[in-house]
């Protein structure tokens, strides 16, 4: 049987505003269409959480429907939420700001292009690094993460020509642009490309991740990089400290490198993972001079 994960409800609420046409629009699509938004604002959650933890879950909890115009009231809640955090209260009103502010700055960017997204990204820094107390910051999701659940929402809006489409937050409201006849835009999105290479190299470490695997930090010719480690066994052994890493250390690894790619074969996003650790190498030996 398949398990379901429990979900914490976090703190932020959003309001989702269709105006239809009362006794002109078929219910049918009006709903399917607020349904379709729904998704890919929970898509969107997902990549604007996918560097603070990839198994976080976002789910939008309903609070109210109101009529004249649909308006549908939305809670924030996270399936997946790790043990330590489940209690801590300050890290929930953390989270649920991070994604209604999130939401309400990349969506003012709904049909931007990589850099813009990126500058997007860039002012949400201080979100990301200003945990509660006692917590390790992180750093905003890839942009070709954000670019393909912008992308979603751009489908899922275009699923409702003709009608006003409008996202509420506390920091203020969002109009979605009629997306149906912005075939080029979608086609030029759908048409990133990736790139994977993978190998054996030494990485040293600069920083760790004591909770998670997406917050590790190793310098790689001569520049820092965060990489996800993916090499699970090797983390719970090292988070239940059965060794430890000094200042210095090196690891061999194998590793995968994806390169994302847009329609003109620029270069948008770089992302590098290490799958296994095959040891920890640490530095040579000081010998004193006599």
């Amino acid at each position: 049987m398949e398990r379901t994960l429990e979900s914490q409800i976090v703190e932020g609420e959003i309001a989702l505003i269709i105006d239809y046409q009362p006794g002109k629009s078929v219910a049918v699509d009006v709903l399917q269409g607020a349904m379709r938004l729904i998704e890919a604002m929970d898509q969107l959650d997902g990549a604007l959480l996918s560097s603070v933890d990839t198994s976080l879950e976002p789910v939008s909890i309903l609070n109210d429907v109101q009529h004249s115009s649909l308006k549908v009231l939305l809670a924030r809640a996270l399936r997946g939420v790790p043990d330590e955090h489940i209690e801590n209260l300050e890290w929930k009103k953390w989270a649920g700001n991070l994604l209604v502010k999130g939401k309400y700055k990349l969506l003012q960017h709904l049909e931007a292009d990589a850099p813009d997204i990126r500058r997007v990204l860039i002012e949400l820094e201080p979100e990301y690094s200003s945990l509660p107390q006692g917590l390790i910051g992180y750093t905003p999701p890839a942009v070709a993460d954000v670019q393909a659940a912008l992308y979603g929402v751009t489908k899922a809006r275009a699923t409702l020509p003709g009608q006003l489409v409008t996202i509420q937050t506390e920091f203020g409201d969002v109009e979605l642009p009629d997306t149906a006849g912005s075939v080029e835009t979608l086609s030029q999105i759908e048409a990133q490309t990736s790139v994977t290479n993978s190998g054996i190299e030494f990485f040293k470490i600069k920083s760790v991740d004591m909770l998670g695997k997406s917050q590790w930090s190793v310098l790689r010719n001569q520049r820092l990089v965060k990489v996800d480690m993916l090499h699970q066994s090797w983390l719970d052994d090292y988070h239940h400290r059965r060794f430890a890493l000094l200042p210095g250390d090196s690891i061999e690894c194998s590793f995968e490198e994806t390169i994302t790619y847009d329609a003109n074969h620029n270069e948008i996003d770089r992302s590098l993972a290490v799958v296994e650790v095959i040891r920890v190498v640490p530095p040579p030996a000081q010998h004193k001079l006599l």
